[in-house]
């Protein structure tokens, strides 16, 4: 069962900093890639053929990925492929659901299936189509605005939404706006603190449940002055697993700390999640850091070779 854990030792950082490459060495011959440049995007709307052809009028928006549409007569729940939005509650939450609607509101569109037909919630996985010319991938052009994460699920236009993701956050859209969700402080600065992920370390790809120690990241403060991180969050691109951050955790200027997803002391050189499964071990994921108002400071897509 998934736990949020909260790190409970107070401490600044004093550990030097140092720099790696963009490929990082796992403890197996598993290697991470850091995506820092994307082709552009690929994305080709193609309607199926007429008799595969799927279509619901739209008649709600949940949230900034899911919808209603009636298909056949009859109401189903809508997840879109490959995407995941900001829930109502969070930042961004409300821009994120506006986007969709602006899109797809009182519309027929076209529904296509890619995968596994539904979630574990039983909501239909598809991508949603508007019949225009030319046609609108809606999951793409939400990804493309800011408003949704791009997921490594394996979806057949995966790589094509990891560019568009690559380029929202480059141009500082949506939800990666700086400051979008407000400034911490009391003044004004001119860009977010620079911290960066700059090292991973993952657990064999075959191996979920290993010493969950050896499964990390490392947080580098590439800014002038020291960064407080209490009450920031460190979440999965999904949002599912989350980590809080104690009140007294900061990182000096050229500093760094290591987060292991197992058990460990907290001390001046780590933070431990303290989970029992692995977080990062997939075929690849987003490491995205928020500030306590929800700003993203980093975003962190990785991808596994091998």
């Amino acid at each position: 069962m998934l736990r949020t854990a909260t790190v409970i030792a107070a401490f600044t950082l004093v550990l030097a900093a140092c720099t790696s490459g963009p490929s990082i060495e796992t403890e197996t011959t598993t290697t991470a890639t850091v995506t820092e440049e994307s082709a552009p995007s690929t994305t080709q709307v193609t309607l199926p053929p007429d008799e595969d052809l799927v279509r619901g009028t739209v008649d709600g928006v949940l949230d900034g990925d899911t919808l209603q549409a009636v298909v056949d007569g009859r109401q189903v729940d809508i997840q879109l492929i490959g995407i995941n939005a900001p829930e109502g509650d969070e930042c961004y939450g409300d821009q994120a659901r506006s986007a969709l609607a602006s899109l797809v509101t009182g519309k027929t569109v076209v529904l296509a299936s890619d995968g596994p037909d539904a979630d574990a919630d039983g909501r239909l996985l598809r991508y949603v189509i508007v019949e225009q010319d030319p046609p609108i991938l809606v999951n793409a052009e939400l990804v493309s605005s800011g408003a949704a994460v791009p997921l490594h699920s394996g979806h057949s236009k995966q790589d094509d939404f990891l560019a568009r993701g690559d380029r929202a956050y480059a141009s500082g859209k949506g939800m990666w706006g700086t400051f979008v969700c407000g400034h911490p402080g009391d003044g004004v600065s001119p860009d977010r603190p620079q911290l960066r992920i700059d090292e991973i370390n993952l657990l064999p790809a075959t191996d979920g449940t290993g010493d969950l120690t050896d499964e990390w990241f490392r947080i580098i403060n590439q800014s002038y002055t020291g960064v407080g991180m209490g009450g920031w969050v460190v979440r999965n691109e999904m949002g599912d697993r989350r980590l809080t951050f104690s009140s007294g955790l900061g990182v000096g200027a050229g500093r760094f700390v290591r987060i292991a997803t197992g058990c460990g002391t907290n001390n001046s050189e780590a933070v431990y999640w303290c989970l029992d499964e692995a977080v990062w071990s997939t075929a690849g994921n987003t490491i995205i850091l928020q500030d306590t108002l929800g700003n993203v400071v980093e975003r962190h897509p990785y991808e596994v070779d091998g």
